[in-house]
């Protein structure tokens, strides 16, 4: 009895952190042989699509003309927007935001999936007495945060509005009338 309330209490914290198992996802056919074009080709955000994209069985391949779709992250960007300064300067707060747009497109350069603007925002409290380590800090906050948007992208990538969308781009009706 005490290993099973112990094995509940470990799920309902590894769910309520935030975890989530991240598998396979099913993708429009069009997208399974895929080049990813970034402006940043080993940064976080390409590392985690990347293998999100490999464990959805999606063969990368190394130039535009080898691919069937082309995923472009056409901006990566960040901010950060002074929140609530405390009367003596000790503490600010700051939210970080990463704001993600991306299209899908061809390789004849047809866009299937219009851009989409994806965005993440974070709340971070920084004391005057932490400002060198809180420059490292903010670091690894923008990667967690393009970590959650490359799996939103692929998420949005899997559902069925852009399944539907890309599938009937690609291979569109053919009028029989």
């Amino acid at each position: 009895m005490l290993r099973i309330i112990l094995f509940c209490t470990l799920i309902t914290l590894l769910t309520a952190c935030g975890f989530h198992l991240q598998g396979e996802m099913p993708l429009a056919q069009p997208l399974h042989r895929l080049y990813l074009e970034t402006a940043d080709p080993y940064g976080p955000l390409t590392h985690s699509l990347e293998q999100s994209l490999r464990l959805s069985k999606v063969q990368l391949v190394d130039s535009p003309e080898k691919a069937d779709t082309i995923l472009h992250i056409l901006q990566d960007s960040t901010s950060q927007q002074l929140l609530a300064p405390n009367g003596t300067l000790q503490t600010r707060q700051y939210n970080l935001t990463v704001t993600i747009v991306f299209e899908v497109t061809d390789n004849k350069s047809r866009i299937l999936v219009p851009p989409q603007t994806l965005t993440e925002t974070r709340p971070i409290t920084i004391q005057s007495n932490q400002v060198l380590g809180s420059s490292n800090e903010v670091n690894i906050y923008y990667q967690q945060m393009r970590r959650e948007l490359a799996y939103a992208i692929m998420n949005r990538l899997a559902s069925q509005e852009l399944t539907k969308l890309i599938n009937h781009k690609q291979f569109p009706q053919k009028n029989t009338s």
